[in-house]
């Protein structure tokens, strides 16, 4: 079977075509494969740990109350494991409601009370009249570093929620100048780390306890 010129044109300009378009195709996959090992390489480049650099307040690595690293970043937010629960998950009956929050995100009970947006009985026995108010009496603690401010303790606050007998004599004895308490061991566990730290707000929110400023002596 014989072509004719013409067909022989057509055929050639068909295979040119073809021939072309594959090369076309070929390439903007091999410019895809580029882009993308690219893209690879440069993310690795960013997941690559950073110098801290101590003279950055950016990169300072920061402690919790225990001693570890809990994180590097902004020095205007606490970093610390109460920071870190504030911001996750919360039961939806809490973080649904609207209940004010501290600045760690954690459920501010004090300001919840002070504000009467709760009202707890004393009991669930109607006949029990043995409530007693809370006690309104503030007690200053002397804090040990000359740098820090003192403590002011409400009592008030601390007898809404509990006692007498919660805290005197097991955890406190009632006298001035018998309870040698230091921060390790609050940290621990003992004294006002009885509490907070677990089910009240946490150690790392200094100012709410050290809210008295210390007199300057000479």
């Amino acid at each position: 079977m014989k072509f004719s010129a013409g067909k022989w044109i057509k055929a050639a300009l068909l295979f040119s075509l073809l021939a072309f378009v594959g090369f076309a195709v070929t390439g903007t996959f091999s410019e895809a494969e580029s882009a993308t090992t690219r893209a690879a390489v440069k993310s690795e480049k960013k997941a690559a740990p950073v110098k801290i650099d101590p003279s950055d307040p950016t990169s300072v690595i920061y402690l919790d109350t225990k001693g570890n690293p809990a994180g590097v970043g902004d020095p205007s937010k606490p970093a610390s494991l109460s920071y870190k629960q504030g911001t996750g998950w919360h039961p939806q009956a809490l973080s649904a409601v609207g209940l004010p929050k501290d600045r760690y995100g954690l459920i501010d009970w004090a300001k919840i009370v002070r504000e009467k947006l709760i009202d707890p009985k004393f009991s669930l026995d109607p006949a029990d009249d043995s409530e007693m108010p809370p006690l309104q009496m503030d007690v200053l603690i002397t804090a040990k570093g000359d740098f820090v401010d003192d403590v002011i303790y409400p009592h008030e606050m601390h007898t809404y929620w509990l006692k007498c007998e919660v805290c005197h004599p097991q955890i406190f004895i009632p006298a001035k100048g018998q309870n040698n308490m230091t921060m390790v061991g609050i940290v621990n566990g003992e004294w006002c780390g009885r509490c907070h730290n677990k089910v009240a707000f946490p150690l790392t929110d200094c100012n709410k306890c050290h809210s008295s400023p210390k007199s300057a002596k000479k």
